[in-house]
């Protein structure tokens, strides 16, 4: 093999003619896609890796820590709209060290700190307005240390002491917090934030902490209501709308089987019980004996008889002697009986959520039913959600022309969506076959090439056909072409003759380029005619 310039010119441009079109495109691309992915991977490699060294900056606080970076000529970089300030990762410390020298990141509000120094003038009014904008610091802090509060900002307002009691106003609060995006503060959350503040705060209440966040919602609205109730309120609502729901979804497939889907409209309205009633009741029985006392008594008299009373001559009275007499006898009786009566005592807890008061309403489509089908509906649909008519429930069945203009464009819009999945699928089918079309054409015209090379060379079987011979075959084919269009405009020499000059040239060119194919070539035809 010849290594010389030449030499390798030459082999690349052999192995280039026979490369076909597709080769070629692969060739050149292949390369290409693999040297920029090194390129890129050199440079992702080589590319510094970022971290935070300071995060929730106030902008006075960013500005300053950025401009001294940029006279310290450090590379940074912004995270979290200009609240967290990153640098590589290798020369993180050396710039913390260099900002803490330069006194940075600088704390513009008051803390605590403060108190720790005094100021030459300064009174008890200053010394009270440094405590309270110390405190505010402070509470700032501990708020962002919660689950879901990105920053937050304290405002307390402690009114001066009074000597009167009644005169004596209240401490209040106000607490705006931003939040991460996508997070939102519970009930539980909220109260923890009042009762944070007014264990922090001397005389501030709960109830007189406002809390707002920076959408302008306000937050503290949860915290004058008592748990139990909002707890017991959630749960009697969301039972109201389950007995409607239910009730509503009964009625309605119902419907929807006889009319149609569409056809109709259900609206249920439940007023549930919540009231907790407890029911006692006592029965007395027959009872039983528990004592029973008798008691008899026996009485026996005697008595005398004697003359019958008169008065003598002078008016004395006589009186004659008693003589013996007869024994008589009585005899009393009494019996006390105590009862036991039997008692039972029932007590019943009837628990809250009975339906008190059931409304419902059916509106069906005008052109789907009739007047003697909207009887038979209220009928149906008042015995199916339990209407009774005895505790005031109502019911109201109408038929109304629906308005079918919103079905319609959404019936279109689904016509012209499946229309245009089917011309995209016509489209993917089409491209399918009309790429399998060009491949099979590609494929034919390669054929028919080799074909006319194997008849003109006279191979046909019993000759190899080799690269060199069909090349040679199409450097003819292309000067017979050639020649045929200079007759046509010429018309100065025969189709043999310019046939054979061009012949000639391309001989002589392909075997200038190709000398090494020319030689095997020829040997091949010697080889074969011996």
């Amino acid at each position: 093999m010849d290594f010389s310039w030449a030499g390798i010119q030459q082999s690349v441009k052999t192995f280039w003619s026979k490369l076909s079109s597709p080769q070629k495109i692969i060739t050149v691309i292949a390369p290409l896609l693999v040297a920029i992915a090194m390129v890129y991977l050199i440079t992702w490699a080589g590319r510094p890796q970022y971290v935070a060294i300071f995060t929730k900056l106030g902008d006075t606080e960013a500005g300053a820590i950025t401009t001294k970076l940029k006279d310290l000529k450090a590379d940074y970089q912004l995270a979290d709209n200009g609240s967290t300030i990153m640098v590589p990762q290798q020369s993180a410390a050396d710039i913390r060290l260099q900002l803490a020298n330069a006194g940075l990141p600088q704390q513009s509000k008051f803390s605590f700190d403060s108190l720790n120094t005094m100021h030459l003038g300064e009174t008890d009014a200053d010394r009270k307005l440094r405590y309270v904008l110390g405190l505010q610091n402070e509470l700032e802090n501990t708020l962002k240390t919660l689950t879901g509060v990105q920053d937050a900002r304290v405002h307390i307002v402690m009114p001066e002491p009074s000597l009167f009691v009644d005169a004596q106003k209240a401490a209040t609060a106000a607490v705006t917090v931003k939040l991460i995006p996508g997070t939102k503060l519970g009930d539980d959350q909220v109260r923890a934030i009042a009762n944070l503040m007014a264990g922090s705060v001397e005389g501030l209440q709960p109830e007189n902490v406002t809390i707002v966040d920076t959408s302008g919602n306000v937050l503290s609205d949860v915290i004058g209501k008592s748990k139990d109730l909002q707890h017991l309120t959630g749960s009697q609502y969301q039972l109201q709308q389950a007995v409607e729901e239910n009730t509503r979804k009964s009625v309605q497939s119902m419907l929807d089987q006889v009319l149609g889907s569409g056809k109709s409209v259900v609206r249920i309205n439940a007023a549930l019980d919540f009231d907790q009633i407890k029911i006692t009741k006592q029965t007395n029985g027959p009872g039983a004996v528990v004592s029973e006392q008798k008691s008899n008594e026996t009485t026996t008299n005697g008595s005398a008889t004697g003359g019958t009373p008169g008065v003598t001559a002078n008016g004395v009275p006589t009186y004659p002697a008693a003589t013996s007499g007869v024994t008589s006898s009585s005899t009393k009786g009494s019996t006390t009986t105590n009862y036991q009566v039997d008692t039972t005592q029932q007590e019943q807890v009837v628990s809250p959520g009975a339906v008190k008061h059931l409304s419902v309403s059916v509106m069906a489509d005008a052109d789907t039913v009739t007047q003697a089908q909207l009887d038979q509906i209220k009928t149906i649909v008042g015995s199916a959600a339990g209407v009774d008519q005895t505790r005031g429930d109502q019911i109201q069945v109408a038929a109304i022309p629906f308005n079918k203009t919103d079905l319609q464009q959404e019936k279109l819009a689904m016509e012209n969506a499946q229309k245009r999945q089917q011309l995209v699928t016509y489209a993917e089918i089409g491209a399918a076959v009309l790429l399998g079309l060009v491949f099979f054409l590609v494929y034919l015209r390669s054929r028919s090439k080799k074909a006319r090379a194997e008849k003109m060379l006279g191979l046909n079987g019993s000759q190899p056909v080799t690269l060199a011979s069909a090349e040679l075959l199409m450097a003819q084919q292309l000067a017979e072409e050639e020649a045929k269009f200079q007759l046509a405009q010429k018309n100065t020499k025969t189709v043999e003759q310019l046939q054979k000059q061009k012949t000639k040239e391309a001989v002589d060119t392909y075997s200038r380029n190709n000398p090494d194919e020319v030689a095997r070539l020829m040997k091949t035809w010697l080889s074969e005619e011996s």
